[in-house]
């Protein structure tokens, strides 16, 4: 069966050495010997002349560097967090615990998964983003994996315990959701005060509409 490497031809000599770099140097210094000797006449030793620079050109002339393989980016770390979130409440869901513990931790996620949507929101705020990264990585696999554990998931002792850690792991992530939004709130009114000294007052910006401006507030 034809295979693509490079074989050795009747001489013994690999291909792959005949086109390369290092030969092509090297016959190049023996043709210049041979043109010299025809030249100028280099005597009876014009043959170990050229064998001599042609081995001077192999090994003299350095290997081709190999093209360098593109870095691959790291993977982004919302993404990462959220492939590490999926597999720890599919996790839990696999072993069908009590309606409750799903129900925390359907809440969880969903807290979870709106800050890692908002991530660059907390870029000037990384204790928020370290405290989101050890939530996810560290401390809702060690609850699920302590609950999983247990000898029977029905026991009420078992489900109070996952539920109140989850339950924990929930506010964390909910006071990290919430500088979220009230850092977007701070935002929108430092935009309305700026186009309120910039513009003056306009419909919308207001905290009471002007009269006779035709707007009427929907009963």
């Amino acid at each position: 069966m034809p295979t693509s490497k490079k074989r050795p031809d009747e001489t013994g000599i690999s291909t792959n050495f005949l086109t390369s770099r290092k030969n092509l140097v090297g016959l190049g210094a023996a043709a210049a010997v041979v043109l010299g000797h025809l030249t100028f006449g280099l005597g009876a030793l014009w043959g170990v002349a050229a064998l001599a620079a042609w081995g001077a050109g192999v090994s003299l002339t350095p290997e081709a560097k190999p093209k360098a393989l593109p870095t691959p980016r790291p993977e982004p770390t919302p993404l990462k967090l959220q492939r590490t979130l999926r597999l720890s409440v599919d996790k839990l869901r696999a072993a069908r615990p009590p309606s409750e513990v799903m129900t925390q931790a359907r809440t969880l996620d969903q807290s979870v998964r709106f800050v890692l949507a908002e991530w660059d929101d907390l870029e000037t705020s990384p204790e928020h983003q370290q405290n989101m990264w050890n939530i996810v990585e560290i401390y809702l696999p060690q609850v699920i994996e302590t609950y999983l554990d247990a000898p029977n998931l029905e026991l009420p002792a078992a489900v109070e315990g996952v539920v109140d850690s989850l339950v924990t792991l929930t506010k964390a992530s909910d006071n990290i959701k919430q500088a979220i939004l009230d850092n977007n709130v701070r935002e929108l009114n430092s935009h309305a005060r700026m186009l309120r000294s910039k513009f003056g007052n306009l419909p919308g910006l207001n905290d009471e509409p002007p009269s006779g401006s035709g707007y009427t507030e929907e009963p």
